[in-house]
């Protein structure tokens, strides 16, 4: 009974330590920071505002979304970074979530897009981003 027990509890702390901290619901939140360092490769300076993070982890294909606020100049270099490029015609993707607050179905019409599809196929990273309200949508996912 005692090693039943302790391998639920293994199991449980496995997985509560496997999962991202960070705030939906709220903009700027240290661990929303952290999130876009984590995918984008550099610490967002103060010029990029209003980071809104999530992160499905869950399982084995995952997802994560951002949305924030910057000059074209931060896109450009998430852009280089991440090695994205203009998404061809024929693009299919993956839909994200789009029932949260900051990324609804709409969210990303009308907006340039880039993308990667990584050397396997099955890991992707999109970026939509518009110069009239300065705001970018960036998706990653696998499957």
């Amino acid at each position: 009974m005692k090693a039943i027990r302790f391998i639920i509890l293994l199991s449980v702390s496995l997985l509560l330590a496997a999962c991202t901290d960070y705030d939906v619901e709220t903009a700027d939140t240290p661990p929303n920071r952290k999130g876009f360092a984590r995918h984008l490769g550099f610490e967002p300076g103060s010029e990029v505002t209003a980071v809104y993070y999530y992160a499905d982890e869950l399982g084995a294909n995952v997802q994560y979304q951002l949305s924030f606020e910057c000059p074209k100049e931060v896109v450009e270099r998430i852009i280089r970074d991440l090695s994205l490029q203009p998404r061809p015609e024929d693009y299919l993707g993956l839909d994200p979530r789009n029932d949260l607050k900051w990324w609804k179905p709409d969210s990303t019409e009308g907006r340039t897009m880039w993308i990667k599809k990584g050397k396997d196929g099955q890991h992707h990273l999109e970026l939509w981003y518009s110069d009239e309200d300065g705001r970018a949508y960036y998706h990653e996912y696998s499957i």
